[in-house]
């Protein structure tokens, strides 16, 4: 006969974790990580975070146009991908997770 517990769903588990413990688990991954994957990894990094320097630039250069009253077509106009105001201090997080 089977135990009445066993018929009963799961109850999740649930972890909260810190930034700083999520560092170390990261890092302890990355140490197990091949050097060339650990390259990789930095030079992608670097091209997002000079891509994000750019729709940074042409934000300011869109905001200077509005300023002087010359209009930007719609099709033109920058959007940010990600939103955040954090996302430079995201980028340097990796990248500090990576050294």
């Amino acid at each position: 006969m089977a135990d009445a517990d066993s018929t009963r769903p799961a109850t999740p588990l649930e972890i909260t974790l810190t930034d700083e413990t999520l560092t170390r688990m990261r890092r302890a991954l990355l140490e197990q990580a091949p050097p060339e994957t650990l390259a990789t990894l930095r030079e992608a990094l670097l091209i997002g975070l000079a891509a994000y320097g750019e729709i940074e630039r042409l934000s300011d250069a869109q905001e200077i146009r509005a300023r002087r009253g010359i209009p930007i077509e719609r099709d033109l106009r920058v959007t940010h991908p990600t939103g955040a105001s954090d996302t430079v201090s995201r980028f340097a997080n990796a990248l500090r997770i990576l050294e």
